[in-house]
């Protein structure tokens, strides 16, 4: 075997590894009844820098920047549990160039009106679901073919409300896991008061290569709450260039309508 030919099945290994851990949430998902959203989100209006005092670091921070990333993680979740949400991750990986991965998952859940949309797109399908009360409803889209199905429900819709796997890399988790982050300002968005904190140094350990460029942005509440994070990373490394694209936005966090999908009626008639 070439050296080239080597080196590019070694990037095809890690990249379906990557691919099939999605998946496997994504399967998780569809288990418990979650449900996907295409609806688009005012992104409401830019970050202004408030002028008043800085925001005291919140539990998991300090002035030197993120000491506790588990503990943001846990606060973000308890939150999230706790209150209706519309939620946005994305992860893109290119090798020398070539788009290898990309994955959106996008949840809008409404604890109160038990109705939940997800979706989970990828460069090869779509899948979706609507749950409503104790039942699921799935519009799932592959190689060109759509099919439709429901179902009831594996758990109640408490349970399964909460989103999955925050901690893990492909999610919050990854993220703020990425290195050393130090505080920046206080900025208001949408009325609420967060603190900024921007990547110093990213850690090598968890890499398999050097990194030779990275970026990082993390926003978080006096509770501890991330609203907002993302880290862009060029690895160096086995003779390829990697680079490493991922997002986490909570786009709303309160009273969140989900409205039913134009395909609620064929999945719903669908009868599987």
């Amino acid at each position: 075997m070439g050296e080239q030919t080597r080196r590019r099945r070694c990037s095809e290994d890690r990249t379906g590894r990557t691919r099939r851990r999605f998946l496997a949430a994504t399967s998780v998902a569809f288990a418990v009844g979650l449900a996907g959203c295409q609806d688009t989100t005012d992104a409401g209006d830019p970050d202004t820098n408030d002028g008043a005092s800085s925001l005291e670091p919140p539990s998991g921070t300090s002035e030197d920047g993120i000491d506790d990333p588990t503990a943001l993680v846990d606060a973000t979740r308890e939150a999230l549990s706790a209150n209706d949400y519309d939620l946005e991750q994305e992860l893109v990986n290119t090798v020398d160039g070539e788009e290898t991965l990309r994955v959106t998952q996008r949840r809008r859940s409404s604890l109160e009106d038990e109705r939940r949309r997800f979706v989970f797109d990828a460069l090869s399908e779509t899948n979706q679901v609507y749950v409503e009360g104790d039942t699921v409803y799935s519009r799932i889209s592959s190689d060109g073919e759509t099919t439709f199905g429901s179902g009831d429900a594996r758990r109640n819709f408490a349970e399964s409300h909460p989103p999955e796997l925050l901690g893990g890399n492909e999610s919050l988790g990854g993220i703020l896991e990425t290195g050393t982050y130090a505080p920046v300002e206080t900025v208001s968005r949408n009325g609420r008061r967060l603190l900024r904190f921007d990547l110093e140094s990213a850690d090598e350990s968890a890499v398999s290569g050097t990194v030779t460029e990275a970026t990082g942005t993390v926003f978080v509440d006096a509770d501890s709450v991330v609203y907002d994070a993302s880290r862009d990373l060029t690895i160096e490394g086995s003779g390829e260039t990697t680079t490493i694209e991922q997002s986490f936005v909570i786009h709303e966090l309160g009273a969140v309508a989900v409205e039913r999908p134009d395909w609620f009626e064929a999945a719903r008639d669908s009868g599987n």
